[in-house]
Protein backbone atom coordinates (compact mmCIF):
# COMPACT_ATOMS: atom_id res chain seq x y z
CA UNK A 1 0.00 0.00 0.00
CA UNK A 2 1.32 3.49 -0.36
CA UNK A 3 2.82 5.15 2.09
CA UNK A 4 -0.08 8.05 1.59
CA UNK A 5 -2.57 5.55 2.19
CA UNK A 6 -0.71 3.46 4.93
CA UNK A 7 -0.70 7.32 7.06
CA UNK A 8 -4.31 7.70 6.48
CA UNK A 9 -5.31 3.97 7.71
CA UNK A 10 -3.47 4.51 10.55
CA UNK A 11 -5.54 7.99 11.53
CA UNK A 12 -8.59 5.76 11.22
CA UNK A 13 -9.92 4.50 14.19
CA UNK A 14 -11.47 0.63 15.05
CA UNK A 15 -15.13 0.91 15.57
CA UNK A 16 -17.57 -1.91 16.57
CA UNK A 17 -21.08 -2.16 16.75
CA UNK A 18 -22.64 -5.03 18.83
CA UNK A 19 -26.37 -6.13 16.85
CA UNK A 20 -28.25 -9.17 17.89
CA UNK A 21 -26.83 -11.76 15.64
CA UNK A 22 -23.00 -10.46 15.77
CA UNK A 23 -20.23 -7.10 15.39
CA UNK A 24 -20.37 -5.01 12.50
CA UNK A 25 -17.09 -3.08 12.31
CA UNK A 26 -15.30 -0.46 10.77
CA UNK A 27 -13.04 2.67 10.77
CA UNK A 28 -13.52 6.08 11.66
CA UNK A 29 -11.83 9.04 10.19
CA UNK A 30 -12.26 11.84 12.78
CA UNK A 31 -14.46 11.48 16.04
CA UNK A 32 -15.94 8.00 16.86
CA UNK A 33 -18.51 9.52 18.82
CA UNK A 34 -19.36 12.49 16.69
CA UNK A 35 -20.39 10.96 13.18
CA UNK A 36 -21.58 12.91 10.29
CA UNK A 37 -20.45 10.39 7.50
CA UNK A 38 -21.75 6.64 6.78
CA UNK A 39 -20.38 5.18 4.10
CA UNK A 40 -21.21 1.60 2.80
CA UNK A 41 -19.63 -0.32 0.21
CA UNK A 42 -20.38 -2.91 -2.69
CA UNK A 43 -20.35 -6.50 -2.74
CA UNK A 44 -17.33 -8.52 -1.60
CA UNK A 45 -15.42 -5.13 -0.88
CA UNK A 46 -14.87 -4.20 2.55
CA UNK A 47 -14.23 -0.51 4.28
CA UNK A 48 -10.90 0.15 2.73
CA UNK A 49 -13.44 0.93 -0.14
CA UNK A 50 -13.28 4.47 1.32
CA UNK A 51 -9.79 5.44 2.15
CA UNK A 52 -8.69 7.18 -0.89
CA UNK A 53 -11.78 9.71 0.17
CA UNK A 54 -10.30 9.63 3.66
CA UNK A 55 -7.07 10.45 2.45
CA UNK A 56 -8.55 13.73 1.55
CA UNK A 57 -11.19 14.06 4.68
CA UNK A 58 -10.71 16.76 7.07
CA UNK A 59 -11.33 16.18 11.10
CA UNK A 60 -12.74 19.17 11.30
CA UNK A 61 -15.78 17.96 9.25
CA UNK A 62 -16.88 15.46 11.86
CA UNK A 63 -16.16 11.48 11.78
CA UNK A 64 -16.09 9.91 8.39
CA UNK A 65 -17.62 6.15 9.48
CA UNK A 66 -16.46 3.32 6.67
CA UNK A 67 -18.60 0.19 7.69
CA UNK A 68 -17.99 -3.16 6.84
CA UNK A 69 -21.39 -5.17 5.93
CA UNK A 70 -21.82 -8.41 7.60
CA UNK A 71 -20.00 -11.90 5.99
CA UNK A 72 -17.14 -8.36 4.43
CA UNK A 73 -14.18 -6.95 5.64
CA UNK A 74 -13.79 -7.32 9.64
CA UNK A 75 -17.42 -7.88 10.77
CA UNK A 76 -18.50 -11.06 11.69
CA UNK A 77 -20.01 -13.65 9.95
CA UNK A 78 -23.61 -14.23 9.81
CA UNK A 79 -24.40 -17.80 11.98
CA UNK A 80 -24.54 -21.07 10.91
CA UNK A 81 -27.94 -21.51 8.84
CA UNK A 82 -28.59 -18.09 8.20
CA UNK A 83 -28.23 -16.33 4.90
CA UNK A 84 -27.40 -13.14 3.34
CA UNK A 85 -30.61 -11.55 2.07
CA UNK A 86 -30.34 -7.85 0.73
CA UNK A 87 -33.21 -6.85 3.23
CA UNK A 88 -31.25 -7.90 6.14
CA UNK A 89 -28.36 -5.71 5.35
CA UNK A 90 -30.81 -2.83 4.99
CA UNK A 91 -32.16 -4.22 8.59
CA UNK A 92 -28.55 -3.88 9.81
CA UNK A 93 -27.66 -0.63 8.58
CA UNK A 94 -31.90 0.76 10.31
CA UNK A 95 -30.83 -0.81 12.98
CA UNK A 96 -27.74 1.01 13.78
CA UNK A 97 -28.90 4.20 12.62
CA UNK A 98 -31.39 3.67 15.52
CA UNK A 99 -29.39 2.04 18.17
CA UNK A 100 -26.79 5.03 17.62
CA UNK A 101 -29.52 7.71 17.27
CA UNK A 102 -27.19 8.98 14.48
CA UNK A 103 -29.10 12.41 13.57
CA UNK A 104 -28.26 14.44 10.35
CA UNK A 105 -26.36 12.33 8.51
CA UNK A 106 -24.92 11.97 5.39
CA UNK A 107 -25.40 8.24 3.83
CA UNK A 108 -23.43 6.91 1.41
CA UNK A 109 -23.58 3.86 -0.73
CA UNK A 110 -21.53 2.79 -3.14
CA UNK A 111 -23.18 -0.41 -5.81
CA UNK A 112 -24.63 -2.65 -3.34
CA UNK A 113 -24.50 -0.15 -0.35
CA UNK A 114 -26.18 2.28 -2.73
CA UNK A 115 -29.23 0.06 -3.53
CA UNK A 116 -29.07 -0.91 0.48
CA UNK A 117 -29.23 2.92 1.48
CA UNK A 118 -31.45 4.13 -0.60
CA UNK A 119 -34.12 1.54 0.82
CA UNK A 120 -33.28 2.57 4.38
CA UNK A 121 -33.18 6.67 3.77
CA UNK A 122 -36.65 5.60 2.53
CA UNK A 123 -37.21 4.63 6.41
CA UNK A 124 -35.93 7.00 8.35
CA UNK A 125 -35.40 10.63 6.04
CA UNK A 126 -35.33 12.25 9.35
CA UNK A 127 -32.19 10.86 10.12
CA UNK A 128 -30.44 12.04 7.35
CA UNK A 129 -28.99 15.62 5.75
CA UNK A 130 -28.33 13.88 2.54
CA UNK A 131 -27.77 10.84 0.71
CA UNK A 132 -24.88 10.08 -1.81
CA UNK A 133 -25.28 7.33 -3.95
CA UNK A 134 -22.39 5.92 -6.13
CA UNK A 135 -22.65 3.79 -9.46
CA UNK A 136 -26.80 2.84 -7.63
CA UNK A 137 -30.00 3.81 -8.07
CA UNK A 138 -33.39 2.03 -7.09
CA UNK A 139 -32.99 -1.12 -6.96
CA UNK A 140 -32.33 -4.97 -9.03
CA UNK A 141 -35.72 -6.15 -9.00
CA UNK A 142 -37.62 -9.20 -10.32
CA UNK A 143 -41.82 -8.61 -10.99
CA UNK A 144 -42.82 -12.36 -11.49
CA UNK A 145 -42.23 -13.45 -14.74
CA UNK A 146 -39.21 -15.60 -13.60
CA UNK A 147 -39.87 -15.75 -9.86
CA UNK A 148 -39.81 -19.81 -10.59
CA UNK A 149 -36.75 -19.66 -11.34
CA UNK A 150 -34.98 -17.37 -9.51
CA UNK A 151 -36.15 -19.20 -6.64
CA UNK A 152 -34.99 -22.44 -7.60
CA UNK A 153 -31.50 -20.98 -8.22
CA UNK A 154 -31.04 -19.07 -5.22
CA UNK A 155 -32.37 -22.45 -2.99
CA UNK A 156 -29.14 -24.88 -5.01
CA UNK A 157 -26.76 -21.83 -4.58
CA UNK A 158 -27.41 -21.49 -0.87
CA UNK A 159 -27.18 -25.52 -0.92
CA UNK A 160 -24.25 -25.64 -2.95
CA UNK A 161 -22.43 -22.82 -0.79
CA UNK A 162 -23.05 -24.77 2.36
CA UNK A 163 -19.81 -25.42 4.33
CA UNK A 164 -17.80 -23.94 1.25
CA UNK A 165 -14.47 -22.41 1.88
CA UNK A 166 -12.50 -20.09 -0.56
CA UNK A 167 -8.97 -21.20 -1.91
CA UNK A 168 -6.20 -19.93 -0.43
CA UNK A 169 -2.71 -18.47 -1.81
CA UNK A 170 0.85 -18.77 -0.38
CA UNK A 171 1.47 -15.08 -1.35
CA UNK A 172 -0.91 -11.99 -0.78
CA UNK A 173 0.08 -10.57 -4.13
CA UNK A 174 -1.73 -13.85 -5.71
CA UNK A 175 -4.83 -13.20 -3.73
CA UNK A 176 -4.27 -8.95 -5.69
CA UNK A 177 -4.03 -10.73 -8.95
CA UNK A 178 -7.14 -13.13 -8.40
CA UNK A 179 -8.88 -9.99 -7.26
CA UNK A 180 -7.58 -7.99 -10.70
CA UNK A 181 -9.51 -10.67 -12.84
CA UNK A 182 -12.86 -8.96 -11.96
CA UNK A 183 -11.56 -5.10 -11.29
CA UNK A 184 -11.80 -2.08 -14.06
CA UNK A 185 -9.50 -0.33 -11.64
CA UNK A 186 -5.90 0.17 -10.88
CA UNK A 187 -3.38 -2.63 -8.87
CA UNK A 188 -2.46 -0.28 -6.53
CA UNK A 189 -6.99 0.47 -5.51
CA UNK A 190 -6.70 -3.63 -5.71
CA UNK A 191 -4.27 -3.93 -3.18
CA UNK A 192 -6.56 -1.17 -0.46
CA UNK A 193 -9.30 -3.54 -0.67
CA UNK A 194 -7.39 -7.30 -0.31
CA UNK A 195 -5.34 -5.66 2.56
CA UNK A 196 -8.52 -6.37 4.54
CA UNK A 197 -10.29 -8.86 2.86
CA UNK A 198 -7.68 -11.16 3.36
CA UNK A 199 -5.60 -12.58 6.33
CA UNK A 200 -3.23 -14.83 7.20
CA UNK A 201 -4.65 -18.72 8.18
CA UNK A 202 -2.75 -20.67 11.16
CA UNK A 203 -1.16 -22.86 8.01
CA UNK A 204 0.75 -19.39 6.77
CA UNK A 205 -1.41 -19.00 3.70
CA UNK A 206 -3.72 -16.02 2.68
CA UNK A 207 -7.29 -16.41 2.93
CA UNK A 208 -10.36 -14.62 1.91
CA UNK A 209 -12.23 -13.32 5.09
CA UNK A 210 -15.51 -12.40 3.70
CA UNK A 211 -18.46 -15.25 4.34
CA UNK A 212 -18.57 -18.02 0.65
CA UNK A 213 -22.35 -17.73 1.64
CA UNK A 214 -22.34 -13.81 0.41
CA UNK A 215 -21.66 -15.34 -3.11
CA UNK A 216 -25.19 -17.25 -2.97
CA UNK A 217 -28.06 -16.06 -5.72
CA UNK A 218 -31.07 -13.86 -4.13
CA UNK A 219 -33.88 -16.79 -4.44
CA UNK A 220 -36.72 -13.67 -4.68
CA UNK A 221 -36.14 -9.45 -5.62
CA UNK A 222 -38.74 -6.92 -4.85
CA UNK A 223 -40.94 -5.91 -7.75
CA UNK A 224 -40.45 -2.56 -9.31
CA UNK A 225 -43.69 -0.90 -7.76
CA UNK A 226 -42.61 -1.88 -3.87
CA UNK A 227 -38.90 0.03 -5.33
CA UNK A 228 -41.34 3.20 -6.88
CA UNK A 229 -43.22 2.94 -3.67
CA UNK A 230 -40.03 3.23 -1.36
CA UNK A 231 -38.42 5.81 -3.28
CA UNK A 232 -41.64 7.91 -2.77
CA UNK A 233 -41.55 8.17 0.72
CA UNK A 234 -37.48 9.38 0.22
CA UNK A 235 -37.50 13.28 1.10
CA UNK A 236 -33.84 13.14 1.93
CA UNK A 237 -32.23 15.41 -0.53
CA UNK A 238 -30.14 12.54 -3.46
CA UNK A 239 -27.01 13.20 -4.92
CA UNK A 240 -26.28 10.38 -7.66
CA UNK A 241 -22.61 10.05 -9.12
CA UNK A 242 -22.05 8.09 -12.10
CA UNK A 243 -18.58 6.40 -13.61
CA UNK A 244 -18.66 7.36 -17.00
CA UNK A 245 -17.34 4.08 -17.50
CA UNK A 246 -19.33 2.86 -14.84
CA UNK A 247 -22.41 -0.04 -14.14
CA UNK A 248 -24.56 0.05 -17.58
CA UNK A 249 -28.23 -0.58 -15.09
CA UNK A 250 -27.63 3.04 -13.49
CA UNK A 251 -29.11 5.08 -16.18
CA UNK A 252 -32.00 2.39 -17.15
CA UNK A 253 -32.73 3.36 -13.71
CA UNK A 254 -32.90 6.83 -13.33
CA UNK A 255 -35.03 6.46 -16.28
CA UNK A 256 -37.11 4.53 -14.42
CA UNK A 257 -37.51 5.81 -11.03
CA UNK A 258 -35.97 9.31 -11.34
CA UNK A 259 -39.72 10.58 -11.19
CA UNK A 260 -39.91 9.13 -7.86
CA UNK A 261 -37.92 11.33 -5.71
CA UNK A 262 -38.11 15.17 -5.23
CA UNK A 263 -34.37 16.36 -5.04
CA UNK A 264 -32.15 14.29 -7.40
CA UNK A 265 -28.94 15.60 -8.75
CA UNK A 266 -26.99 13.29 -11.02
CA UNK A 267 -23.62 13.47 -11.58
CA UNK A 268 -21.02 12.06 -14.17
CA UNK A 269 -17.17 11.26 -13.43
CA UNK A 270 -14.55 10.46 -14.75
CA UNK A 271 -13.95 6.75 -13.76
CA UNK A 272 -15.74 3.89 -13.93
CA UNK A 273 -17.85 1.28 -11.27
CA UNK A 274 -15.39 2.36 -8.47
CA UNK A 275 -15.41 5.85 -9.11
CA UNK A 276 -15.33 7.19 -5.68
CA UNK A 277 -11.63 5.24 -5.36
CA UNK A 278 -10.13 6.29 -8.59
CA UNK A 279 -11.24 9.74 -8.33
CA UNK A 280 -11.65 10.38 -4.79
CA UNK A 281 -10.82 14.02 -4.19
CA UNK A 282 -13.66 15.64 -5.75
CA UNK A 283 -15.94 13.13 -3.67
CA UNK A 284 -14.14 14.35 -0.23
CA UNK A 285 -14.88 17.95 -1.12
CA UNK A 286 -18.61 16.80 -2.06
CA UNK A 287 -19.38 15.30 1.24
CA UNK A 288 -17.43 18.29 2.87
CA UNK A 289 -19.44 20.78 1.56
CA UNK A 290 -22.73 18.44 2.15
CA UNK A 291 -22.08 18.54 5.81
CA UNK A 292 -21.37 22.16 5.77
CA UNK A 293 -24.28 23.30 4.52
Amino acid sequence: MAGQFRETLAAGTAVSYKLPWGTVRGLCWGDPKKVRVICTHGWLDNAHSFLPIAHHWSRKNGGLLALDWAGHGLSDHRPPGAHYHFIDYAYDLWTLLEQQNWQDIVLVGHSMGGFVSNVVASLCSQRLRHLLLIEAFGLLVSDGEDAHQQLLSGFQSRQKLTGSKWRDYSELSSAVEARMKSADFSQPLVEILVQRGCYRNPQGRWQWRADPRVKATSPYRLPASTVEQLLQQLSTPITLIRGEKGYDKVEPAIARWGHCVEQLNVHRVAGGHHVHMENPEPFARLIADITAS
